[in-house]
């Protein structure tokens, strides 16, 4: 049989890149849209003219076990500036301190073993939203225990660096954070 591909990207670049690159200025004010193909981050956690730090939790989304939307950078919150959108003003010029919430994980419920505690960390790092579940592409229940865990180690949107390239100076931190996610996992496979 054949098969039929949809989409796809059909650019025309001429010559090759360049050895020098070129680091663009920052920008002195960012646009976080509160909607994504995946996250509704319709619960909000700051307001008007509060000043936010890296990793301050600007949102949550609460049908997806509140994952957070969180300050890539330091700045000004504005809430009615771009509908549909946090605004950060006066946008820090270099990473600043990353923000520390001094909470308490007392919500967390009782007899959560190690493991379900760092999943639970994921979560409220922000990095549990890069899962997803292999069936549903939903967001996995950080609270449950997977069968397995598939790592991909493809990319096939265009203008990605190739995978050898990427990990060949990196290789003890891509085995050290795969140990990483296997011990999440009450080493279940990979």
């Amino acid at each position: 049989g054949t098969m039929k591909l949809r989409g796809g990207y059909n650019v025309l670049l001429q010559g090759k890149p360049t050895e020098a690159v070129h680091k663009l200025p920052e920008p002195d004010t960012l646009y976080i849209p509160l909607k994504s193909r995946r996250f509704k981050f319709s619960e909000l956690c700051i307001q008007e003219n509060e000043v936010v730090h890296p990793g301050h939790v600007l949102a949550k989304d609460p049908d997806n076990y509140s994952v957070p939307l969180l300050a890539p950078r330091a700045g000004t919150v504005r809430l009615e500036a771009v509908k549909g959108h946090i605004t950060l003003e006066n946008v820090a010029r270099e990473p600043e301190e990353i923000y520390h919430p001094d909470e308490s994980l007392s919500h967390i419920p009782k007899g959560m073993e190690s493991v379900g505690m760092k999943r639970y960390k994921l979560l409220k790092l922000g990095a549990w939203q890069f899962m997803h579940d292999a069936h549903t592409e939903k967001l996995p229940d950080p609270f449950s225990t997977p069968s397995a865990v598939i790592v991909s180690m493809i990319h096939l949107e265009p203008f990605v660096t190739r995978g050898d390239v990427q990990i060949r100076k990196r290789l003890s931190h891509f085995t050290r954070g795969m140990e990483h996610i296997q011990s999440l996992l009450e080493y279940q496979p990979i």
